[in-house]
């Protein structure tokens, strides 16, 4: 597990953003944030749109997401920061971080996954360590990804995340893409993103070719 690079932080307080998105997660985090003399909450976010306005406009030094806020998953917050340049390390924190889930967050550059049940200390060291330039793994996180890559070097199916399995679910039904938007509670765009994601694992360019791939490999039932 890394540990705290407290000395590589600067003197001036280290700013922090919230947006889990569940509102007893939320006041647990905002408690550990509060208690520590180094950092400074700066501004909450209740769904991944609010978040996204508060990295853009204040662009914090950290944030605390969950792994799928309302609205937007993790990893597509992890890829609009890189393409937007926005320099903010973002520290996951959730239930619903399932070992595929767990490895693409660590994969597309998370600075730090924590289950919900992480200690207080262990928030605080993320928060800290991520801030510094570092990565925190927990070794909960440490063992998903580890199950993960075992499991992926034996097993040449594409790795779907849940978001990806239901899309390509309700493209085999036939449904469209406002459908789906409407169904799952998500903006026409970030399903647009989704289906790319997903094409590009599968190797296809269209829904047909998709729904195809995904018989024949098993992705589909």
């Amino acid at each position: 597990m890394s540990s705290p690079a407290l000395v590589s932080v600067a003197s001036s307080a280290i700013r922090v953003v919230i947006a889990n998105g569940e509102p007893l997660s939320g006041d647990a985090i905002e408690r550990v944030v509060r208690q520590c003399a180094h950092l400074q909450l700066v501004g909450h976010a209740p769904d991944a749109r609010a978040a996204l306005e508060r990295l853009r406009s204040l662009r914090p030094d950290v944030a605390v997401l969950g792994p799928s806020l309302p609205g937007l998953d993790g990893r597509l917050v992890l890829g609009l920061m890189r393409l937007e340049e926005i320099p903010t390390r973002l520290v996951f924190v959730g239930d619903d971080l399932d070992d595929g889930t767990t490895y693409e967050l660590v994969g597309e550059g998370a600075a730090g996954v924590l289950a919900k049940s992480a200690s207080q200390e262990q928030l605080r060291d993320a928060i800290l360590t991520a801030a510094a330039g570092g990565e925190f793994l927990s070794h909960e996180t440490l063992a998903a990804v580890t199950r993960e890559i075992r499991l992926r070097s034996h097993d040449d199916r594409p790795r779907l995340t849940p978001r990806e399995h239901e899309i390509l679910r309700r493209i085999s039904a036939g449904e469209s893409s406002t459908g789906m938007a409407r169904a799952m509670h998500l903006g026409h765009s970030t399903v647009k993103t989704h289906c790319k994601h997903l094409y590009e694992k599968l190797d296809v360019s269209d829904r047909a070719e998709a729904v195809a791939v995904g018989f024949r490999r098993g992705l589909i039932d």
